[in-house]
Formats: structure tokens, sequence, C-alpha cells
């Protein structure tokens, strides 16, 4: 029977890691070995793993990391994972015990799709229900361009075959978007996704920081990994000559986006940086300039207050649609 790799990055998540291993520990599929990956906790989370380990010697794996990011762990703990499936799991989340039966035998029925992902449940803020998050309930042809605007599923949504994580190549390094940028990557690979309709596992929505600490809003160190990550997957897209305008139109308005945002944190290199992108999107395809007027405004009144008055009008336009 496959061994399913479950890796876990744990960070400060003492209370809550204990329901994510136990989820694992219930699969069906019981050929499972879980690799958790504690990401320098300062709390009580190193004795919470400790006693885990010490409980299922022979199925977990503990390994420990200065604190680098769930993209970080995530890595190490691929490093020594001895699976033929991947199961990427955050330490708040948990899955449904037929999980990995189910889909391993939807990619055993498709041999050439390298991942399997299924309907992700998720607590609506209007009715305290849970219903499928994101794409999750949809049929997905292509991770890309499909998830370029917008992820369409979570990072516990799908298992993916060992060989493509091995194509795919490591995490990157960034604490907002790092999967986001991953799953591009696979999908600018060809790795095709397959669907389990069933919802096979559950995000859960709490009052501590998520992995991403996106919650906290657009910091300014936040910022940065967004705009890395964007940058990243722009660099590989023109290397592969994937700049077709029907998926290209919305990258460049959101690379704007993302340089006014650096602007007015203060990141200057990186601002700039992304202004240029947004052109080179929109001069590869003969499109006017989004940036145009905006870079007029710029050299008369500097990157803060040129955004300052770009999100104002942006707001005010946005009102009167609305209306």
């Amino acid at each position: 029977m496959s061994i399913v790799s479950t890796i876990i990055p744990v960070y400060n998540r003492a209370g809550m890691v204990c329901d994510a291993v136990e989820s694992v520990l219930r699969q069906t599929h019981q050929s499972i070995e879980i690799i958790l990956v504690d990401d320098g906790s300062t709390d009580k989370t190193p004795e919470t793993l400790r006693t885990l380990q010490l409980r299922h010697p022979v199925t977990i794996k503990l390994l420990r990391q200065n604190n680098a990011g769930p993209g970080a762990a995530r890595n190490a703990g691929l490093d020594v994972a001895t699976g033929e499936y991947v199961q990427y799991l955050d330490s708040d989340d948990v899955l449904h015990p037929k999980k990995f039966a189910m889909q391993i035998a939807a990619l055993t029925a498709n041999p050439d799709a390298g991942v399997c992902y299924c309907i992700t449940l998720r607590t609506d803020p209007q009715t305290n229900g849970l219903v499928p998050w994101a794409r999750t309930a949809e049929h997905i042809d292509n991770i890309f361009p499909s998830f370029l605007p917008k992820r369409g599923w979570a990072t516990l949504t799908p298992l993916w075959r060992r060989s493509a994580c091995e194509a795919i190549g490591p995490w990157k390094p960034y604490r907002v978007m790092e999967d986001w940028e991953h799953d591009l990557r696979a999908g600018i690979l060809g790795i095709r996704p397959v669907h389990v309709a069933e919802a096979l596992c559950t995000v859960r929505d709490h009052g501590e920081n998520r992995a991403s600490g996106m919650n906290e809003g657009f910091t300014r160190d936040r910022m940065l990994y967004f705009f890395k990550a964007h940058e990243s997957i722009w660099s590989i897209m023109k290397e592969q000559g994937l700049t077709d305008w029907s998926y290209l139109q919305q990258f460049s308005r959101t690379m704007f986006w993302i340089s006014r945002m650096c602007g007015q944190r203060g990141l200057i290199v990186e601002a700039e940086a992304a202004l240029r992108y947004a052109d080179d999107m929109t001069r590869r395809n003969g499109q006017p300039s989004h940036t145009r007027r905006f870079r007029q405004l710029k050299s008369l009144l500097g990157w803060q207050f040129s955004v300052w008055i770009a999100e104002s009008l942006h707001s005010i336009r946005k009102g009167q649609a609305e209306r």
C-alpha cells in the first residue's frame, strides 16, 4: 500500500496541532507518515510535538528549524518524506477520514494527473455554516492560467504525487503567497488536476494568526513577499512565452496595484520594478499603458502622495459604480 507523507509546519500552535495530527491518524488509508516541522515555536508547541512523537514513534517524525516560514518548513519535511504521495497540512486545519483513500483512488484511475483536489469546507461568515470554499466544488481543467487571478483551493485541499512535487521544485521562502506561487509553477509545468466531488477536509477559522499572517493586513514585510511571489511567476511566464492578453490583462493591473502598494510602504525598488512589469505586459500585447498617468503624477509628486491620490480616485469611482 502506497505511503502518504503528511507534512505539517507548526508555529506556536500547541492546541490546534493535536487535532490536525489526529485527523491524519484517523485516515482509512493507514499507510501514512506524519512529518511535524516546528518552525521555531516560542510557546509550549515543542513540548506538545514531542509528546505526539512519543505516542506515535513509528508514524511521526519530528523536525525543528529556526523560524523561516511555512514554505521553508514544507521543504524540510519533503526532504525526509518517503511517501509516493504528499499531503501538505497547516497545523490549524483538519482532514476528513476518507481523504487519502478517495484521492489515491482518483489518481490511480487518472495516471496522467499529478494532483487530486477535493471539496474543502470553510465557515460562511454570514450563516456560520460550513460551505465549499473557493473553487473546490468546481471542475478545474488547468491550474495555469486558472489560478493566476486567485488561487482556487487551500493548502490542505490537494493530494500531490511525489513526482509532481519533485518536478515543481522547492517552495519559495515567502511568508505570503508562497502557496499561490507554488501552485502556479505546477500549472505552468502542465501538471493536471483531477477532482473528487466530496467534502474531504475543513479549513478552520479562529482568532489566532494563520500561517500567512494576512489577518494583520498588508504590512511592509508582507507586501514585499506579495511582490516577490508575483515577480517570480511573471519571470517564469516571460521565459515560457506565456503572455496571452486573455489572462495577462488582469495580471498587469494586479502588478500595477502591487507597485502602488509597495511605493506607499517605502519599497521603492520593488515599486519601480512592479511598474516596469505592468508596462511590459501591456507592451508585449500592443495594449495602452495602465500606468502612464500615474507615472506623470509620480514624476511631479513622488510615490506617497501619488498613491494617495490614485487610491482616493479609485475609491470614488468604485463607490459611484456601486450606487
